[in-house]
């Protein structure tokens, strides 16, 4: 009596768990869904909604102690903090990326923590924690071996960062060899927006160089990259610097168009971009002596510096704002800018910072150094295996001669096929000829039965009923046993020739065989379910010839109570199920011997239909055939039953 509750209570826990496990699917797929609504909502400039999804993923994946999910959210809300100028909490999101990566071993993003950890570093004027952070990214990037395209990218972004994480520490040189570097990679990777963004140090590093000609070559080239690529952001970034080129040129006119350019896309660029445009104005202004609208500039561009600019960014507008407020005579002004200007730049500049960069910077090249031996190594390797693999086109060669063989004798097999095929065709076109001689003896047969026989015993029957003698009862059950004899005969003649089928289609012509055949000790249904697709009459009488031998066979032999007959039409398909509950048969001995079986084939063959025969002994059984019309229109239209008729 316990056994029916326990099975109970496994189903139910079976259920519990299948529940359990699809909900938790579905919740850490929300928590990817939420990460790209931040994205987003970022994206179009919606900050509190960005950030309201991007705190929503993280309660989730926390929640779920969902370590991937924590992972991405970590990493894109570090990114978006980046932006909004919130480097501190930006930090926070590093390091919770790196433990998560660190965890679930996975080089790769580790390599990104470190990357974010580098950018919010550098962002605060922390550049030799900077340093050891990206120098730690780009260690794990020089370990792979054999580098995919998204390392050598992931490589690229990080020779970029470091290019301006030396141009922040006034190493003009080294900031553009790591660009050339990064432009270097993102050119073998064929990556032209890549390009773009690792062209913009390459163009700051020869403008502080003041190496102009080239500065301003590359900025073109940049312009280009960022209008094919149709990457507004750069776009603006290109024209910024392109006016500084020009202003430093000294060629004002050109400056100003510059920045006029930047200022009318900062409507199409996220928050941050204003601050870079004004100071571009501000010092074109100075440049050019007019200290007003150098100031007008400049102030503007400090009311949003305090909110948009990272620490190293500050240096040129304090000392900017310094020369423009000592110009106008603002001495005190100018005093408290200089020593803003003198104390930032003493925190990023000073020696000991200097020297342990460099020095992390020699460690790296050592180790790249270390790997190109490895690799050069490695060549050697290579080449001495492409020497032995030399060695071996004799066996090529051998082996191609074996190819040549085996091609001869597949294409004498492909002509045995070719001629099995046309055997089969042969073989089709004769059992088409023995089908047509069938139906046209049997109609032949059904005329004769019909106009003769019928005819004489009607004539029989008339005459008896005619007579007028004594024997009335012996007379009426003779006429009776003719009538019977004459509806035997017409179904005969149906049978033999339907002309239902000419006039009323395969379902009605079904229906009435059925009915027809139908008797007491057999109950036969017969159903149509759908519209049936149309056929051609021939392929219907094929059709119906099958059905019919297929019942008569339960009928004679299965000794069966129960019959069906189904015809279901589904569009241009047409599947057609009989089944009896009779005593079956072997079907695989059947197969060997049946003749019936055989025909089935044959016909089906011939319909390029689809057909399942299922018995078993004291079982019943069950015919299945299913037809796509279609196939069977486009073999009438090679005419191969154009003379099945007379």
């Amino acid at each position: 009596m316990t056994i029916k509750p326990l099975r109970f209570l496994g189903f139910t826990l079976l259920l519990l768990t299948y529940f359990t496990g699809q909900a938790l699917q579905r919740d850490t797929t929300d928590v990817y869904r939420l990460i790209d609504t931040a994205r987003e909502k970022h994206r179009q400039g919606f900050v509190d909604a960005a950030e309201y999804n991007f705190k929503r993923a993280g309660e989730l994946a926390d929640r779920l102690n969902f370590d991937r999910g924590m992972l991405m959210y970590a990493g894109h809300y570090c990114v978006f903090l980046y932006d909004q100028v919130r480097f501190e909490e930006a930090v926070t999101m590093a390091r919770v990326q790196l433990e998560v990566s660190t965890r679930l071993g996975d080089r790769q993003r580790m390599g990104y923590a470190y990357n974010n950890l580098s950018l919010q570093y550098q962002a605060q004027g922390k550049l030799q924690r900077a340093a050891e952070a990206l120098m730690k990214a780009l260690d794990i990037s020089s370990q792979t071996v054999r580098p995919t395209q998204q390392d050598l990218s992931d490589r690229r972004k990080y020779y970029n960062n470091l290019s301006s994480l030396l141009l922040d520490m006034n190493d003009i040189e080294k900031g553009r060899q790591y660009a050339l570097k990064a432009y270097e990679v993102a050119e073998t990777l064929k990556d032209t927006l890549a390009m773009g963004r690792s062209l913009v140090n390459v163009v700051v590093a020869e403008a502080m160089a003041k190496r102009l000609d080239e500065a301003e070559q590359h900025g073109l080239q940049l312009l280009d990259f960022s209008q094919s690529q149709n990457d507004v952001q750069m776009e603006l970034k290109a024209y910024n610097n392109l006016g500084d080129i020009y202003r430093m040129q000294r060629r004002f006119n050109l400056a100003q168009k510059a920045f006029k350019k930047a200022e009318q896309l900062l409507h199409r660029v996220p928050p941050g971009n204003e601050v870079y445009v004004m100071m571009g104005f501000s010092s074109t202004y100075k440049d050019q002596g007019d200290y007003d609208a150098a100031n007008k500039y400049y102030q503007r561009a400090f009311r949003l510096a305090e909110n948009e600019l990272a620490k190293p960014q500050l240096i040129e507008l304090y000392l900017s704002g310094a020369e423009i407020k000592e110009r106008m005579g603002s001495y005190k002004e100018a005093l408290r800018l200089r020593k803003e200007y003198e104390q930032i730049n003493d925190s990023l500049r000073n020696q000991e910072a200097h020297s342990t960069i460099q020095e992390l910077e020699v460690k790296y090249q050592t180790s790249e150094k270390e790997k190109a031996l490895a690799e050069r190594d490695l060549k050697i390797s290579e080449q001495r295996s492409k020497l032995e693999r030399m060695t071996k086109w004799i066996i090529v060669a051998a082996a191609l001669v074996i190819t040549l063989a085996i091609l001869l004798v597949s294409g004498r097999m492909i002509s045995q096929q070719k001629r099995k095929t046309a055997a089969s065709e042969q073989a089709n076109r004769l059992l088409e000829a023995q089908l047509k001689g069938e139906e046209t003896e049997r109609a032949r047969t059904a005329r004769e039965l019909h106009d003769g026989v019928a005819s004489i015993l009607s004539a029989a029957k008339l005459h008896i009923h005619a007579a007028d003698d004594n024997r009335t009862a012996l007379n009426t059950l003779i006429g009776e046993l003719i009538e019977t004899a004459v509806q035997e005969i017409r179904n005969i003649s149906h049978n033999l020739a339907p002309e239902t089928i000419l006039n009323d289609g395969l379902s009605h012509a079904v229906q009435e065989f059925c009915r027809r055949v139908n008797y007491p000790g057999l109950q036969l249904e017969c159903y149509v379910l759908g519209e049936l697709p149309a056929l051609e009459k021939k392929s219907e009488l094929m059709l119906y010839r099958v059905i019919q031998e297929a019942v008569t066979n339960t009928i004679n032999h299965a000794d069966a109570t129960e019959c069906m007959v189904q015809l279901v039409g589904n569009g241009t398909n047409l599947s057609i199920t009989i089944e009896d509950n009779g005593k079956g048969f072997d079907l695989q001995q059947l197969k060997q011997t049946g003749i019936g079986l055989q025909n089935l084939s044959s016909r089906m063959s011939l319909l390029r239909a689809n057909h399942e025969i299922h018995s078993t002994p004291e079982e019943g059984t069950s015919i299945y055939i299913e037809i796509d019309t279609t196939r069977i229109k486009q073999q009438l239209d090679t005419d191969r039953f154009a003379h099945f008729f007379v």
